[in-house]
């Protein structure tokens, strides 16, 4: 089973070029060729609307030159612009060359299963080009799983568009995806923060830890693998079963933690220090299901902790009562997204938690929307007051199934 991993815009690119670096140092994926294809190369397609970032993070990379797409002009952080390109500068091949691309990529794997996208919620090709594809390649694919990993932007604003962006955004993937993973840029750097105490940190701090966490859930595992000793890459699709028990309800977070294992509690009560149980108004948060993936346990001592492990998550994250079984554990023997010699934990959670983000989205563009602040730059690009209209409607949508889904207990 072969992934193809498609990345779209600065964010996306920088990211998966970290990731791509964690899949390298994976025996498993090499031998199994998930990720990487017998040639050596990376299974992937890089694409923006600029040359620049490209060549930088694909440079002395294992992408094949004609997996990687670029434009000629940026898109303005602007949804409509990457949505709906730039036909009048001739610029407007950049959704078909990138749609063959993926497709000779996907003709190269001997069993296909499905496609990650690697984006941010803000940026214009990010936003908008990642909206677009998603709903081409949905339609392409409509057997094969398509997941979104997507970056929201720094709440103290990177652009007076982002929060339309975002919406607009938020709104396809909703309708196009199996699995929408949201990292939030804040809860990062705050990670990093912490971690690097007084030294400065850099964008490459960033996206090491945000690629370690998505390896974390993405790279293979001893509990998924069959009795030939071979990875056959099913994680990703695996994790969408375990956490995302319906259609409307499809959000998934991740908490991330690598170090020197003292022991497994150790470990775990480290990476919960830092997770946020209440709203603003002080109520709870509940989680729909969880997937817990623990990496270097080379001693096999990892079981002996299990059951300890099992209670920390239920009690940390809340899970909603109507879910019996709330908690999936995979372990692996090396921690390949990590430094020799650590272990890590990755928690991936479908979570209540995703509505106080997605509320702030919509409060603010409908305040915006409702006073017609920069709409003329959208109705400029194609975009359209239905395009809107819907992408409201979708995001409450979300919201309510959320809300919903915690009465059924």
């Amino acid at each position: 089973m072969s992934t193809v991993f498609v990345q779209v815009g600065q964010c996306g690119n920088q990211i998966g070029h970290s990731l791509c670096k964690k899949v390298a140092k994976d025996d498993n994926v090499k031998r199994s060729h998930s990720f990487v294809a017998p040639d050596g190369t990376f299974r992937a397609v890089a694409i923006d609307s600029e040359p620049k970032v490209l060549h930088k993070v694909t440079h002395g990379q294992p992408y094949r030159k004609c997996s990687i797409i670029s434009g000629k002009r940026g898109r303005g952080t602007n949804w409509a612009m990457g949505y709906h390109g730039l036909k009048k500068s001739g610029d407007d091949k950049l959704l078909d060359s990138s749609i063959e691309a993926i497709r000779k990529e996907v003709e190269r794997c001997s069993s296909f299963s499905g496609l990650i996208l690697l984006h941010s919620l803000s940026g214009g090709t990010g936003s908008g080009l990642g909206s677009r594809l998603c709903e081409a390649l949905r339609d392409e694919y409509q057997l094969g799983h398509l997941m979104s990993c997507a970056f929201v932007p720094h709440a103290s604003g990177e652009s007076p568009l982002q929060h339309y962006n975002s919406l607009l955004t938020l709104s396809h993937l909703q309708r196009f995806c199996d699995c929408i993973v949201l990292t939030h840029n804040d809860d990062v750097l705050n990670l990093v923060e912490k971690k690097k105490g007084s030294e400065r940190v850099s964008f490459s701090h960033l996206n090491e830890h945000i690629a370690a966490s998505l390896g974390g859930i993405l790279l293979p595992t001893d509990s998924l693998m069959p009795k030939s000793g071979h990875s056959i890459g099913q994680e990703p699709w695996e994790m969408i079963r375990s956490v995302c028990p319906m259609p409307s309800l499809k959000f998934v977070q991740l908490k991330h933690l690598s170090r020197s294992k003292v022991s497994w509690e150790g470990l775990m009560s480290q990476m919960l220090l830092t997770l946020k149980k209440y709203n603003a108004k002080n109520k709870p948060f509940y989680s729909l299901a969880n997937l817990m993936v623990a990496r270097g346990d080379g001693t096999a001592s990892f079981q002996h902790s299990a059951k300890v492990l099992e209670e920390k998550i239920k009690t940390a994250y809340n899970p909603v009562p109507w879910n019996p079984y709330p908690v999936d554990i995979w372990t692996a023997s090396n921690n390949t997204v990590g430094q020799k010699n650590s272990a890590s934990v990755t928690i991936a959670t479908n979570s209540t938690s995703v509505v106080e983000y997605l509320d702030v989205v919509l409060q603010r563009s409908k305040v915006m929307y409702d006073a017609g602040a920069y709409l003329h730059w959208y109705w400029k690009y194609g975009a359209t007051k239905d395009d809107f209209e819907e992408a409201f409607s979708d995001v409450e949508a979300v919201v309510n199934s959320y809300n919903e889904a915690i009465k059924s207990g």
